[in-house]
This record gives structure tokens, sequence and C-alpha cells, in this order.
């Protein structure tokens, strides 16, 4: 009897570990994707008025690290544990793990948005790095005692392509050691993660769960081993697109296109499943639920639909310079699919709150989605038809995204409100249970003051993140200490101005800036991610601004001057197949915005 009763005491705590701990976790998610919406809505306010505090592309760093790391990451994690895992003593390894994280979500929260790419921004996202190797450990560990199935197939696999995914991140250092972050396989390295976090983990830890969700309700499905290879290798094959994107090849676009073919072939074949599933065992009318589940499935099809269109060249190109095309079809990822798929997976299982609050925030956040992709989608294509803007474009979108917080706080009252209800527990349990809630509490708040208290020591030590802390990087080639060409390094040698400004010729190379640069610059001198054009006749020769244009990568790679500007943006700028007139059109509107900002141009050709 005394062994039974302390064998029933050392379970007390994990059981109830095992009640509080998916709320929490879900709690954790939905906050870090509140942050990640609100760094995004800065974004938006760069384009219509003055943010003097913090810089345009630190702000973009932090959205992607806690959009990506913090919302994605945890509710999948989330999911996957209380899908598969029932055990209350592993479920504690798990809760370890996941206080870690949060931690490193954190950190990255804090200093991101102040240094950018810095020491401790990059010591946070290491440490998370590591934590997602030691979650993947454990619970591929877990799944070896459950049956085998496609559901667990294909997660299994997300797991393994969130671990190749971060060969990418691995390999920026040696690569900008030794080649320099000016070549393009640093660039690759950081598109090699995304590709396989997006289209690999995310991707198929939905498809995975969704499968899994079907099987425990009885509804087995097969899929074969030949639609299996498909959809791995169409995984690789559309990598070919992001290798474009910096070394345009006409066999890199058909490597594309056979990629996006099968994947469009595979996910039919695994999603229509889901679909008659789902048309035969919900009522859609009824549960608002379901409702948002549809959207998922939509925005994954529509995903593997757009990408099947870019077999088309012309088309391909466009997806890649049109950063319209870019937002639309990451957020139709991230948001679409894995935001409602997973979110709606979470609601059926209780692990996030489904009440009335509940249900307005989710609708705020279907309608800020939907908004807001029709309006980048359409405006991408005004773009592509050289039509210019939309009438108040930059506010639209800014309004259209200031939905998505609006509706996540919804989202957060709803989960706290649900974490200070009182359950009906035994006596013995109950204070057992109120004791570790108040434990809990207790070190939930020390370790986010710990955490933020020396995230902000460690950026005082730092001098808040300025660029003189973030240390320097000089390429092999400025190394050398080359003389600067004031023409550059090209075909244009000699560029002949003409009299006044040429007003036709101006208004389309307007045309084409609209199209492909100003998601990057602004026609003032606002920095966002690059610096605006304002002025740059007046700095640099026409000659030098031509090819910067036409031979960006041979710009980036030998002339110091591009280097240097480089540095600065820490982006690289993409070959967008710009032609010798499209150039001249391009510096005729530079010619023009120059006069009309500053009152004179082409003063760098004196």
């Amino acid at each position: 009897m005394n062994t039974a009763h302390k064998y029933m005491e050392s379970t007390q705590m994990p059981s109830i570990v095992a009640k509080s701990l998916p709320k929490t976790w879900m709690t954790w998610a939905v906050f870090f994707f509140f942050c990640a919406s609100v760094f995004g809505l800065a974004m938006r306010y760069f384009f219509i008025g003055d943010f003097p505090v913090l810089e345009y592309k630190n702000l973009l760093h932090a959205h992607s690290h806690i959009a990506l790391l913090g919302w994605g990451y945890l509710l999948v994690t989330g999911i996957l544990v209380f899908t598969f895992i029932q055990n209350p003593i592993r479920l504690n390894i798990y809760r370890k793990i996941f206080l870690l994280t949060v931690i490193a979500n954190l950190g990255m929260m804090v200093t991101f948005p102040v240094q950018g790419y810095g020491l401790f921004s990059i010591a946070f996202s290491t440490f998370h790095l590591l934590l997602s190797y030691a979650f993947t450990y454990h619970f591929f560990k877990d799944l070896k005692n459950i049956k085998s199935n496609t559901g667990k197939t294909l997660i299994m696999l997300s797991l393994v392509w969130m671990v190749v995914s971060t060969i990418g991140l691995w390999a920026i250092a040696p690569i900008g050691s030794i080649l320099g972050r000016l070549h393009p396989l640093y660039y690759l390295s950081v598109q090699w993660f995304l590709h396989f976090q997006l289209n690999g983990w995310f991707v198929y830890a939905l498809l995975g769960l969704l499968l899994s969700f079907m099987e425990k309700k009885g509804y087995s499905v097969q899929i074969s081993t030949p639609i299996l290879i498909a959809l791995h290798l169409s995984l690789f094959l559309t990598f070919a697109l992001s290798v474009a994107w910096s070394n345009p090849s006409n066999y890199l676009l058909a490597t594309n296109a056979i990629g996006v073919i099968l994947q469009a072939f595979a996910y039919w074949i695994i999603l229509k499943s889901a679909i008659k599933y789902l048309n035969h065992q919900t009522n859609l009318s009824k549960n608002w639920i379901n409702h948002l589940l549809w959207i998922g499935l939509i925005s994954l099809l529509a995903k593997a639909a757009i990408q099947a269109a870019l077999i088309i060249p012309d088309v391909a190109n466009i997806a890649f310079t049109i950063r319209n095309y870019v937002i639309g079809f990451i957020h139709l990822v991230m948001l679409g699919a894995i935001t409602f798929g997973l979110g709606a997976l979470a609601l059926n299982q209780n692990w996030l709150v489904k009440n009335l609050i509940s249900k307005i925030g989710w609708i705020t956040l279907a309608f800020a989605f939907v908004s807001s992709e029709i309006i980048l989608l359409t405006q991408g294509t005004l773009l592509w038809a050289k039509m210019g803007f939309i009438p108040q474009y930059h506010l639209l979108i800014f309004l259209a995204s200031a939905l998505f917080p609006l509706g996540l706080i919804f989202l957060l009252i709803a989960q706290w409100q649900a974490s200070f209800q009182k359950h009906q527990l035994p006596k013995f349990i109950h204070k057992q249970k109120n004791q570790f809630k108040s434990k809990n509490t207790e070190t939930m708040k020390s370790t986010v003051l710990m955490s933020l208290g020396a995230a902000m020591l460690l950026m005082v030590s730092c001098g808040g993140g300025s660029s003189e802390n973030q240390g320097s990087y000089t390429p092999p080639s400025a190394q050398k200490e080359k003389v600067a060409d004031p023409k550059g390094i090209g075909e244009i040698k000699n560029v002949d101005l003409g009299d006044g400004i040429d007003e036709a010729l101006a208004q389309k190379g307007k045309a084409i800036l609209d199209m492909k640069c100003t998601a990057c610059y602004q026609y003032d001198g606002k920095r966002v991610v690059g610096p605006g054009f304002e002025g740059v006749t007046n700095r640099r020769r026409a000659e030098w601004i031509m090819n910067m244009i036409t031979n960006v990568d041979v710009m980036l790679d030998e002339d110091p001057v591009a280097q240097k500007l480089f540095e600065e943006c820490l982006t690289r700028m993409p070959n967008q197949n710009i032609s010798l007139d499209e150039s001249r059109q391009i510096l005729e509107y530079f010619r023009k915005n120059d006069f009309e900002r500053t009152g004179g141009s082409d003063a760098a050709m004196n």
C-alpha cells in the first residue's frame, strides 16, 4: 500500500503537466504569432509614414524569425506532441524543451529588431536550432512505439526535412568566410533553409497530421510509394527556381517545371482523400472550425496550382521578380495552409480554445488573410501589366495587415480565460494542481523576466545593436583595395543623355521600377531594404547605374562601390534580366525623379 501511495504521489505532477501543457504551449505560440504580426504591421507602416526608432531590415528579420520559429514551429511541434505522446513522463521532457524554446524565441524577439543579425540574435537563433535537434531526437524515439501508417511516415519525413533545412544555416558562416557574403551561394544557403522549411517541414507535417487525424477517426488512407517518391522528388526539383533567382537559366526553369508538375499531382492524390472524407464526415455549413480547415486545404491546393503555372518561363520570371507575388505566396503557405489547416486540427482537439471570443478572432484572421492576399496579388498583377498602383495601395495593405494583431488579441484573450477557469477535480488532485500551477506560473514569470532582462543587458553591452558592434566583413575583392571605375563594370561605356528629360522614356522606366524594385526601394530618400532612389544620378554616373542594373552579378563580385552598398544592405540584389533598353528607361526616370525632388540631376556626370 505504501509503495502504491508513493507511486501515485510521484505521478501527480506529470499527470497535471499532461492536462495543462497543451493550452500553455498553444498560448505561447499564439503570443509569438501576435508579435510577428506587430512586426509585420510596423514594416507596412514604413511605406506610409516615418518610423525613426527601428530599421526596416531589422524588423524584417524579426518578423520572419518569430513567424517561422515562434508561431509556426511551436504550432507544429505542439500538435505533434499532443497527438502522439501520451506518457506523462515523456511529456515532461517536452515541457522542458518547450520552456527553453520560449526563451530562445523571446531572445530573438528582443534582439532582432534592435541589432538585426548580430552576436546575440544569432546566439538565440543557434540556441533554437539546437533545441529543434533535441526535439527531433526525442520525437523519433517516441514514434518507434507507434504503429506505422502514411500519416506517421509523412510526419517523420517532415522532421527529416526540418533538419535538412538547417544545413543552409550552418553553411552560411563558412561560405561567408571563404567565398564572401557577395557570393550567390551565400544567398542560396538562406533560400535552402526557407525552401525546406516551408515546402518540407511545414507542408509535410500538415499532410501527415491531417492523415493521422483521419486515421484516428477510422478513415484509413493509403498513399502508394510512387506518389510519395513523386512528392519527395518535387521538393528537390522545385528548389531550382530559387537557384534561377540569382542565376537565370532555361535548364533551371525546366527542372522547376518538372518539379511543380510532380508536386501538383502528389498534392492532389493525397488531398483528394482528405477532401472526400471532409465532404462525407463533416457539416461544413454548421461548423466554423471546418471552415478554417477548408481554408487551409484550399490554400495548399492553390499553392500547388500557382507553382504549376511556373512551367511557363515568362510566368516563372514574374514569380520571383515581382515582390508582391513572392510575399503573397509565402503567406499562402504560412498563413493559409499552416495557420488555418493546423489551427483547425488544434481547435478540434481543444488545444486551442474554441468559444465565441475565439471564433471572432479566427474570423478576423480569415478576413485579414483573404483581404491581404487579394490586395497583394492584384497589385502584383497590375505591376506585371505596367498599370501602376492601386489607389492608396500602401494604406490599404496596412489596414488589412492591422487585422492580424486584432484577431490574435481575441485569441489570446480566449486562451487566457481558459487558463484561469476552475476544473472540477477530486479534492486532493485539485489541491496538487493548484500548487503546481502556482509554481509553474512563478517559474514562467521568472523565466520570462530573466530572459528579457538578460537580452536587454546584452543589448546594452553591445551598444544597442549599432553597426560598430555587429562586426564587419570585408569581401576578398575589396581587400585588394581596387580603384573603383566611376562607370562601373559592364558593356555600357558611354551614355548620351540628350537635352532635358524624355517623359515617354521616363514613364516606361517607372513602370519597370514599380514592378521589380519598389518592394525594396523607395523613390524618396527613405531606406527600406536598400537606400532610396532620390539623388542617385547626382551620386553615380549614368554608365555605373546602367551597368549595375544589367550586370548586377559581376558588379557585386568586382565593383568596390557596389560591394560597399551590399555591405550596408545585406541583401543581394537579384538579376532581374533587364535589357539595355529597359535600363536606359530606368535611368531616365531616375533623372526625372532627381530633378523633381532635388532641383537637379546628372551632377555625377560633371
